[in-house]
C-alpha cells in the first residue's frame, strides 16, 4: 500500500500541472505563443531606404557549357554565338548515298526571342573548322570566328515575331553536301557547328535540358542495302560565348544579366516602428530579443522596361549583406565589400505584378538583433551571363510616386519576457 502511494502522489500531481498548464494554452493564438496574446505584427518600412545606385560585377560569371540554355545574339553591341559537338556520325568516305534532303535537319527548340524586331530573325549555320575544347569552357581563346567558321549555305531559317511560352521548335536544313563533307583536318571525330543570328537575339534549349539540339539524317554506305540507316544524335556538347558590353554605375536601380548589372540599396531599419501588442515602443533589449518572421523587400518595375521576364520566364536574386563602410554615392563593390548571412536563400518567381519581393529575413534578423551593423544591401542576379534578363525598378527618391517607393515588408514577433 506504502508503495502504491508513493507511485500515486506524484502522478496526481503531475496532472494537477497539465490541467493548470492547458488552461493557459491560448488556442487562438498560433503566431506567438502559449503564454500569451503576443502575436506576430507587420510593419511596412519605406523611411529605412535612404539610397541606391546600380553598377558592374567585378568578375564575370564564366559560362561552363553547362546551362540550361544556349544564346545566340547580334544586339544591344553584343554578340553571342552557339556551339554543338555531334559525335558517333558515319564517316563521310563511308557514306555512299543520303535520303532526300527533307530528311537531314537540326532540330533547334527557341524558348525565347528579342522583341524589338519586327521581322523574322535569320538562323545561319557554321561549320567549324577545328576541333573544340573537352570542357566548352574557353571558347572564346580557342575559336577565331573570322577563320574558324566557314558558312554551310541553305542551313538557315527564319525565326518568327511571336514564340509561345512553350517554345517553338524548328528545323534547320543541312545540305546533302555538307555531310558528305562533315569533317575537318583538325577533328574527324566529332561535326563541330556554330550558330549564328543576324540581329537581335534568341535563346535555344540546351542538351542538359528536356529538349536539345538534335542532329537527323538517312544514309547508307552499302549501294546494295534496301533500306536506310536513321542517325539521330542529341548534341554531345553544347555552349556559347557572349561577348557583350560591361555595365556601368548608375543611379538608376537595374539588373541586367546582359552587361552583369547589380544594385545597392542603402537600407537601416526604422526602429521607431516596432511595437509591442498594446502599441508601446519596443526598449533597444527588446528589439535585440524580437523574432523577424519574414522580411522582404518590395520593388516596383518600371513601366516598359521588362520585355524579358513575362510568361514562364522566372527571375533569380540573392541579397548580400554590404560590409563596406560609409557606401554613401554610386561605387563598384568588390567581393570584399558584402557577405553572405546564414540561411538566406535566392528569391525566384515569375513577374505576375508590376513588382517583386526579395526575401531579406536573415539579413534584418541580424540587424535588429545587433548582430549585423546595417550598412547597406547588394542585389545580384543569379542568371548573369546566362540570358538577356532586365529588370528596372523605381528607387527611393521624392521624384518617386509615392505608391512605387521601395520599402521592407517585415513582420514579427515581440519578445513576451
Amino acid at each position: 500500500m506504502d508503495s502504491f502511494n508513493r507511485l500515486l502522489y506524484p502522478l496526481l500531481a503531475l496532472s494537477l500541472l497539465m490541467f493548470v498548464f492547458s488552461g493557459c494554452t491560448k488556442k487562438d493564438n498560433l503566431t506567438g505563443n502559449n503564454w500569451s496574446d503576443t502575436h506576430a505584427l507587420t510593419v511596412n518600412d519605406t523611411l529605412g531606404i535612404s539610397q541606391g545606385f546600380s553598377f558592374p560585377a567585378e568578375t564575370l560569371a564564366k559560362i561552363s557549357g553547362s546551362e540550361l540554355k544556349l544564346l545566340a545574339a547580334n544586339s544591344r553591341t553584343a554578340t553571342a554565338i552557339s556551339y554543338l559537338r555531334f559525335t558517333d556520325m558515319p564517316a563521310s568516305a563511308d557514306i555512299v548515298q543520303l535520303e532526300h534532303a527533307d530528311s537531314c535537319y537540326l532540330s533547334l527548340k527557341v524558348l525565347k526571342r528579342s522583341a524589338t524586331s519586327r521581322n523574322p530573325i535569320a538562323l545561319q549555320l557554321y561549320k567549324v573548322k577545328k576541333a573544340l575544347p573537352d570542357t566548352l569552357a574557353n571558347l572564346p581563346e580557342d575559336i577565331n570566328v573570322n577563320t574558324d567558321l566557314e558558312i554551310i549555305e541553305g542551313a538557315s531559317v527564319g525565326i518568327p515575331d511571336t514564340i509561345s511560352v512553350l517554345g517553338l521548335v524548328v528545323k534547320v536544313p543541312i545540305p546533302i553536301s555538307a555531310l558528305f563533307n562533315w569533317e575537318c583536318p583538325e577533328d574527324s571525330t566529332g561535326w563541330n557547328l556554330a550558330v549564328k543570328v543576324d540581329s537581335g537575339w534568341i535563346e535555344l534549349a540546351s542538351a542538359e535540358g528536356s529538349y536539345g539540339p538534335t542532329l537527323y539524317f538517312k544514309y547508307k554506305t552499302d549501294d546494295t542495302a534496301t533500306s536506310y540507316t536513321a542517325y539521330k544524335s542529341l548534341a554531345k556538347k553544347d555552349s556559347y560565348t557572349l561577348d557583350a558590353p560591361l555595365a556601368t554605375q548608375s543611379l538608376a536601380w537595374k539588373i541586367d544579366n546582359l552587361t552583369s548589372q547589380r544594385m545597392f540599396i542603402k537600407y537601416d531599419p526604422t526602429y521607431s516602428l516596432f511595437r509591442d501588442a498594446q502599441g508601446n515602443s519596443l526598449s533597444a533589449q527588446d528589439l535585440k530579443r524580437m523574432t523577424i518572421n519574414q522580411a522582404k523587400l518590395v520593388l516596383y518595375i518600371k513601366p516598359n522596361t521588362n520585355t524579358y521576364f513575362t510568361g514562364t520566364s522566372t527571375y533569380s536574386l540573392f541579397p548580400f549583406n554590404v560590409v563596406k563602410d560609409s557606401v554613401n554615392a554610386p561605387i563598384n563593390l568588390v567581393k570584399a565589400d558584402y557577405e553572405i548571412i546564414l540561411h538566406t536563400d535566392n528569391s525566384t518567381g515569375l513577374v505576375e505584378n508590376d513588382y517583386i519581393e526579395i526575401d531579406v529575413t536573415p539579413l534584418i534578423q541580424g540587424y535588429t538583433s545587433g548582430d549585423k551593423t546595417p550598412k547597406g544591401i547588394m542585389i545580384q542576379s543569379m542568371q548573369e551571363r546566362q540570358n538577356f534578363g532586365s529588370l528596372e525598378f523605381y528607387d527611393c527618391f521624392s521624384v518617386t510616386p509615392i505608391d512605387k517607393k521601395p520599402y521592407i515588408r517585415i513582420t514579427y514577433t515581440p519578445p513576451f519576457l
